[in-house]
């Protein structure tokens, strides 16, 4: 199961609906998890049917900011729980792991609503005894090492954060790729990045889920990057091309000694197993002079 979480800041900007569509498109996530959506359910349901998802769950924008929405597509595996304008909480069906919590959360904004965030926290944490799993933006830094740029983030806040985290034993998932998700004035000499977005799990959620990547994504639009939960990643098998024999070979002087030793080599055996070496051999053979090519054009440079 792959979840993509993401502060679009707003739908309506005439670049959103197309980068969440490639986003859908390119990733498949199983949920996705819209923050921040500035829009109402009708909107969301057109950009539901749009991308192909079974169902979605909307908070409506409040005033001119917040919104949430999450969007699914096998309707029998995610349930929801229960919701206020800050967090959704999902019961997710696995056939294999059996039944685990999703929270889909949006921390206060405020740095002087930060202790009513971890309070949040807590409660959330008590709802259900479920392996649990949150993921969004949390608007807090566990540490100095989540911001980068001009003033240092208060220390307070980075302890008062790291101790809610703690005190329920969750575990910050790395983040892979750019170690920011968030930036501010980009391009200039003020510039700010910040790692607000993440995703936190119980041990006995990533006791189902022990492989489970959490990757920084690249889009356009919001100041905030989407991130991308895969709770098991797909293995990833090299692709086998077909083999082809390339008529410039021919050119090479040394050609005719590889295909000789190629279909020479266990003469005994059928001959789709000599055809095979053979290959093998020619596929060696290209690789190297390859290699030998791009050091002879290097050393040029």
């Amino acid at each position: 199961m792959k979840i993509l979480s993401w502060n679009c800041r707003g739908l309506s900007s005439p670049r959103a609906i197309p980068n969440l569509r490639k986003l859908a498109h390119t990733h498949q996530p199983d949920i996705i998890f819209l923050s921040e959506t500035l829009t109402k359910t009708c909107k969301l349901e057109s950009i539901r049917v749009g991308l192909k998802f079974t169902a979605c769950f909307v908070i409506d924008v409040d005033g001119r900011s917040g919104g949430l929405a999450v969007l699914w597509k096998n309707s029998n595996k995610c349930s929801v729980q229960n919701f206020t304008h800050n967090f959704i909480n999902i019961h997710v069906k696995d056939d294999n792991k059996g039944e685990w919590r999703l929270t889909c959360y949006y921390g206060y904004p405020e740095r002087n609503r930060r202790r009513q965030a971890w309070d949040m926290l807590r409660e959330i944490s008590s709802m259900s005894s479920l392996p649990w799993c949150i993921i969004g933006d949390f608007n807090d830094m566990l540490s100095q090492q989540d911001k980068h740029g001009i003033h240092p983030h208060p220390n307070w806040l980075c302890n008062g954060f790291r101790d809610t985290v703690s005190d329920y034993n969750l575990v910050d998932i790395p983040l892979e790729g750019h170690q920011y998700t968030w930036v501010m004035s980009r391009g200039t000499d003020r510039m700010v990045e910040e790692r607000l977005d993440r995703a936190l799990a119980n041990t006995s959620w990533l006791e189902l889920s022990p492989s489970a990547k959490l990757v920084n994504l690249i889009t356009t639009h919001s100041d905030h990057s989407p991130i991308l939960l895969s709770c098991d990643p797909a293995l990833q098998y090299r692709r086998h091309h077909a083999f082809r024999f390339e008529n410039c070979w021919l050119e090479e002087e040394d050609i005719e000694d590889v295909v000789r030793h190629g279909w020479q080599q266990e003469r005994a055996c059928d001959v789709t197993h000599q055809i095979s070496n053979y290959a093998k051999d020619l596929e060696k053979w290209n690789n190297r002079n390859r290699r030998r090519r791009k050091e002879e054009i290097d050393s040029h440079k």
